[in-house]
């Protein structure tokens, strides 16, 4: 494979659920020689950070008098710890039962927007089967995986939630199948040495393994999903933007402002090239895959839905992943995103 390539596959999937792998670095807010505001972003500088590149490139961010640092974290515990402790500002982590047990801590920290969701035609996470049971229908190519393995890059994913919605509209649950966790990187792999016969796939790992024709796609999760999206992986808060309520609204409205430049760029075609490429640099991927695979989805209007996130939580402690539900106003703060859209106005297409 092309080593560049190669690089960037590893590299997105690294994240793909949370925010950023590594060990934190040292500095520390405060403000520039300029006197704008350091803000400590967790990110693995993936595709899913797109809003965040593009605020800082179209300057977005300085107009609000921000400077933005990224940082690396190496998992979950990393993430809510150093967001709590201040060690950290803004980070992006998948809404898997970690985040719930975080709130269930009172740790400071708020769900304030979108880092990733999808929506009907709009998924950068697919199912995808072994060639042999595609049936060229959904509920018949399920039909012919039930007893069969199928892959989630974690069983405290996410996924499995996305999973579960996907068998449920075809009268099917995870019990009738054998889950087996594989972390994205090594899914195709697993499909060549015949280890799993199916998996809920992340990009760019899913187009990788439809080129190749190791996968044939079956479906990309939305079905039953409502107009406005479902959010995979929330934009985060911790203590000093949570407190600081009008740096907190700054970044925000930078962020949305890149965020619309995204979605003007990948689903109207404006500026497009020039988009593309700041996020190929950015994320180290070569333009060209960037273009291959399917987008993700960032709401323009960073919209959070309480009552979805009501029903996740519920999903997971169903599973057993956790023990009680949160106050999901304990969790999640839309008066950041509702205040910069305000100011901003609602998005319009181009």
């Amino acid at each position: 494979m092309n080593r560049t390539i190669a690089k960037a596959l590893a590299a997105v999937a690294a994240c793909a659920l949370l925010a950023g792998c590594g060990a934190a670095g040292s500095s520390s807010s405060g403000t520039t020689e300029n006197g704008l505001a350091v803000v400590r972003i967790g990110s693995e500088k993936v595709t899913s950070d797109a809003g965040i590149f593009l605020a800082d490139h179209l300057g977005y961010f300085s107009d609000a008098g921000i400077k933005v640092e990224y940082e690396r974290l190496k998992d979950a515990p990393a993430i809510t710890n150093a967001l709590a402790t201040g060690n950290l500002e803004v980070a992006g982590a998948s809404l898997a039962p970690g985040v719930f047990s975080a709130a269930q801590r009172d740790i400071d920290l708020r769900v304030v927007g979108d880092k990733q969701s999808i929506r009907p035609g709009v998924s950068a996470t697919r199912f995808a089967v072994k060639p042999e049971f595609d049936r060229g229908d959904i509920g018949e190519t399920l039909k012919a995986l039930r007893g069969k393995r199928v892959a989630v890059h974690s069983k405290l994913s996410i996924q499995m939630f996305m999973l579960s919605n996907l068998l449920r509209q075809h009268g099917m649950s995870l019990r009738d199948f054998q889950i087996t966790p594989v972390v994205s990187p090594d899914q195709v792999s697993a499909f060549r040495g015949g280890s799993i016969d199916a998996a809920v796939m992340l990009e760019p790992y899913y187009t990788q393994g439809v080129e190749t024709g190791i996968v044939k796609p079956v479906s990309d999760l939305t079905e039953g999903t409502p107009p406005d999206g479902e959010i995979l992986t929330g934009l985060l808060y911790g203590k000093r933007l949570l407190e600081d309520k009008k740096l907190g609204v700054a970044f925000m409205k930078a962020y949305i402002r890149g965020v619309r430049a995204y979605n003007d760029a990948i689903f109207h075609g404006k500026n497009r090239d020039q988009v593309v490429e700041t996020i190929a640099k950015e994320a180290d991927m070569p333009a060209d895959l960037i273009k291959k695979t399917s987008p993700v989805g960032l709401d323009p209007d960073q919209r959070l839905d309480p009552a979805y996130i009501d029903r996740l939580q519920r999903f997971y402690i169903k599973q057993g992943e956790l023990d009680a539900p949160v106050g999901v106003h304990n969790l999640v703060d839309s008066s950041f995103a509702e205040t910069a859209v305000k100011q901003l106005g609602k998005y319009r297409a181009p």
